[in-house]
């Protein structure tokens, strides 16, 4: 067994939930519970102000902590519609919905923990532990893969309240969850068993970065469940696989759901630990990357490649950049010596290249137009001469890569070209000694558009290491 650390949380408990007792839990999850949250949302949905429609709620819920609760999960349904189709008839509080995965992503990782179980040559007996399952968000996604192969899934909790909420979430969902309320730590898990955890990612209301900060802190859950035939830790993608709080021999997995960057996930077992123990170095972590649609289907996975260090060089006449998935897991080398490319900064993830490039969702590839210095003035000149005007019905994106400018000072600065997604598109880049900007035609021409989620690309791009 690992040890814990020292300064690590004892519990397995993300902190209270929003105040709600177990007594207003049962009576949220009532019938006239049920009702009020249904009138909250209705109310909400039709444009009523939140303070007054607290007091009209007054008059039929009298006590004040159970109107807070309506009004609150009323607030959380209108929010979780983006990812939830259930979502009018399930129960969250601001905390587990923040918390919780997409549902796609919750699926998918569900599948992956129950189809490592079943892989195991019969060494699995049936049980999946949901270990600090909230409200159940992925206690359901266990649920539907469990049943898939005659498992069954036990969520734990030590807050009754949220167990409560996530039997009635399991109702709603048509799945069948045996709820605990324990300390996720102390459950006896075992060599025939698989567990599941999302550990609470905010103390005292603000964000954790170290692993041992997390509620409870990574350490001590892979400690205590070290002999669980699996366990897999869904973390924030920011988890480094060099990370001294992590020991050898895990895998872990960046998952990028359409063109957002959105977990990793960490894995144990004999799988996880054969494929990393194949690594090079004082630390063997595997790395891998996938990719998945908006319903969750995998549409690629990147395993562990070489360790190839790309030359630096000037920006030909491609420019590409790659996944997100593929950038955190290390990848981008590697896809980029198997196109011929070579990176154009050291501390930058963006690649470039003199011919066209293979198909591949792990990367886009834009045609270059221009390089030119980073300054406003100049990419203003370049804007309003003969090169760009064919292209600017379309209009002009901007994007940043580790160069820092306001954008509507920016706009401005350019002389407020027309935004718009299928004309120009300027990346301004921060390379290791200067900075340029790179004008391209804003739709990639040799490569398929990244899987869809319903969410934009970020802003800024990423860094490399």
């Amino acid at each position: 067994m690992l040890a814990l650390p020292p300064d690590a949380p004892d519990h397995l408990d993300g902190g209270p939930v929003s105040g709600l007792d177990d007594a207003t839990a049962r009576w949220l999850t009532s019938p006239a519970g049920l009702a009020a949250v249904a009138q909250a949302t209705a109310a909400l949905d039709g444009g009523e102000d939140t303070l007054q429609l607290s007091a009209r709620l007054a008059r039929d819920v009298a006590d004040a902590q159970r109107r807070a609760a309506a009004l609150s999960a009323a607030v959380c349904r209108r929010s979780a519609r983006a990812r939830w189709a259930e979502a009018d008839d399930l129960l969250f509080t601001r905390e587990a919905l923040e918390q919780a995965s997409d549902p796609a992503v919750s699926a998918h990782r569900a599948d992956a923990l129950l189809a490592r179980a079943v892989g195991e040559g019969g060494g699995f007996e049936g049980t999946v532990l949901d270990l600090g399952a909230g409200v159940g968000g992925d206690a359901m996604a266990l649920a539907r893969a469990a049943a898939r192969v005659g498992a069954r899934v036990v969520a734990v909790d030590t807050d009754p309240a949220r167990l409560r909420l996530l039997a009635h979430n399991a109702e709603v969902a048509g799945v069948t969850i045996t709820t605990r309320c324990a300390d996720g730590l102390e459950v006896t898990s075992g060599p025939g068993v698989v567990c599941h955890a999302d550990p609470g990612r905010r103390v005292g209301g603000r964000r954790v970065r170290r692993l041992r900060e997390h509620r409870p802190s990574v350490p001590a859950l892979l400690a205590a469940h070290a002999d669980a035939l699996h366990l897999a830790v869904a973390l924030s993608p920011g988890v480094e696989p060099e990370d001294p709080d992590l020991p050898p021999g895990l895998e872990v997995e960046y998952v990028q759901l359409g063109t957002a960057l959105v977990e990793a996930t960490v894995w144990t077992g004999a799988g996880a630990g054969a494929a990393a123990g194949a690594g090079a170095g004082p630390h063997p972590a595997l790395r891998r990357a996938t990719l998945l649609g908006a319903d969750g289907t995998e549409v690629a996975r990147l395993p562990q490649g070489g360790r190839e260090e790309l030359a630096v060089g000037e920006v030909g006449a491609w420019l590409i950049e790659v996944a997100p998935a593929a950038v955190r897991a290390r990848q981008h080398d590697a896809l980029g010596a198997a196109i011929g490319a070579r990176r154009v900064a050291r501390t930058r993830a963006l690649l470039t290249c003199d011919a066209a490039v293979p198909v591949s969702p792990w990367y886009r590839a834009w045609p270059v137009l221009a390089v030119l210095p980073a300054r406003p003035k100049a990419v203003r000149r370049w804007l309003t001469g003969p090169e760009a005007a064919p292209h600017l019905d379309g209009g002009v994106e901007i994007v940043l890569h580790g160069v820092e400018a306001e954008m509507p000072r920016l706009w401005q600065q350019l002389g407020r070209p027309v935004r718009g997604p299928s004309g120009l598109r300027v990346a301004f880049i921060r390379r290791d000694d200067d900075a340029v900007a790179v004008v391209t035609r804003a739709s990639p021409s040799d490569a398929p558009d990244p899987p869809d989620a319903g969410t934009d690309p970020p802003e800024a791009g990423t860094d490399a290491h």
